[in-house]
């Protein structure tokens, strides 16, 4: 049987937790439906597009250099037909459309933006959305910025190839890889800014990039496989003629929905990384151990009178930031701990207040209301809460006289 080195094995292991997450999440379903959404929305969301740049008469060649760029980089050429006929279309209607058409089109466009959003907080295990006005703003800044961000980066890269040809032109590998790698670079920059700012939750700059980059490079695999297949089966082609271009176009947006989900399944899942929480088997009860540790946290933050953000918790507790943030939700919930109005956190009692108990019937086991169907098992569990209420006696203060000092967050 063949060893592999460990690095391999962490590596494999990993992409197995990833595996098993993209199951969980049922991303293939969820894509599925975004397909179906896309469609919907696709007509308003470009129509949205080429007006934001319509409005910036700097940005009048954009348009042009943005259907190049989308044939060339991200639609199979047997589907690029419909970009192809109807993008010409919408760059001339768009001017015409009045306030109230615009209004109608930007809805149904951030209509699709808000089934994305609940997508990502769900991918992230986002329990809470953001209020209404933060995810209009949100979605209304992408939809806007980013198209202005992708034409000015795609005329900047038009631009920089057609100077440097000259000189590339004398090492041709280096023109070759550059029109190779740039188009994944910009891809990869825009699927990481998705990762980034759609989760309502602190999501690393570092992994929104890695998730990015791996979407990228899956975007380009799958482009390359896909046309390969279209063009080597003409399957579809043969069976619908003339109409072959719509379903290829639907299984092209299916599958970049995949690699989209993918990617992010990848960035929310990064920070189990660092501490190795994809690799160890939770024992019963592990949460009544790790909401001790983050009381632990607060505690000390609280006696040196500062609060915690997300981030700084993840430096200091061995958990996914899912984990974390689900222990603060429930903490939350039952008074024990609450979000400050800068996504801080802090403890809502003090800690002498705060019994291990407490925290035990939370995460545990909590003896209910006697019940006609348990009245004969009421006198062990009675038995069984007192002697827990006695061995969990000491409060959070009790528990953490004996550690050091308070470090200053």
């Amino acid at each position: 049987m063949i060893s592999l080195p460990n690095p391999i094995k962490k590596f494999l292991g990993f992409a197995r937790f990833v595996a098993q997450r993209f199951l969980d999440d049922r991303c293939a379903q969820v894509a599925a439906s975004l397909t179906f959404t896309t469609l919907l929305a696709l007509v308003p969301l470009i129509t949205v597009t080429v007006t934001v740049f319509a409005a910036f008469p700097i940005f009048s060649d954009l348009i042009t250099q943005l259907k190049i760029f989308m044939l060339s980089n991200m639609v199979p050429e047997v589907a690029g037909k419909i970009i192809t006929v109807y993008m010409e279309q919408f760059s001339n209607k768009a001017a015409k459309l009045t306030l109230l058409g615009i209004a109608g089109l930007t809805v149904t466009a951030l209509l699709l933006m808000n089934t994305i959003d609940r997508t990502f907080n769900f991918i992230w295990r986002v329990r809470k959305p953001r209020a209404l006005l933060q995810r209009f703003l949100t979605y209304w800044t992408v939809l806007t910025i980013g198209p202005i961000i992708l034409g000015a980066s795609l005329s900047i890269t038009y631009y920089l190839v057609r100077l440097s040809l000259g000189y590339v032109a004398h090492i041709p590998w280096i023109g070759q890889a550059g029109l190779k790698i740039v188009p994944i670079l910009l891809m990869s920059m825009a699927f990481s800014l998705l990762y980034f700012t759609l989760p309502n939750r602190f999501v690393p700059l570092r992994h929104a990039l890695l998730g990015g980059l791996f979407a990228g490079i899956f975007f380009e695999l799958m482009k390359r496989v896909f046309t390969l297949y279209i063009t080597s089966f003409p399957t579809y082609t043969l069976v619908y003629g003339a109409f072959a271009t719509f379903p290829i176009f639907l299984l092209w947006v299916y599958f970049s929905w995949l690699v989209i989900l993918l990617g992010a399944v990848i960035a929310a899942a990064l920070s189990h990384w660092r501490v190795g929480t994809w690799q160890k088997s939770r024992l019963p009860g592990w949460r009544f151990e790790a909401a001790l540790s983050v009381l632990h946290e607060l505690a000390n933050a609280q006696a040196s009178g500062h609060s915690v953000t997300l981030a700084w918790l993840r430096k200091r507790i061995n958990l996914g930031l899912d984990e974390i943030e689900e222990i603060l939700d429930r903490l939350s919930q039952a008074n024990i701990a609450r979000r400050s109005e800068k996504d801080a956190w802090l403890l809502s009692r003090a800690p002498q207040d705060i019994s291990a108990a407490e925290v035990f019937r939370l995460f545990v086991f909590s003896v209910g209301k006697p019940t006609e169907t348990q009245e004969s098992y009421q006198a062990l569990l009675g038995k069984l809460d007192a002697e827990q209420r006695t061995a969990l006696a000491p409060s959070l203060a009790d528990l953490a006289s004996n550690t050091n000092n308070p470090s200053e967050p």
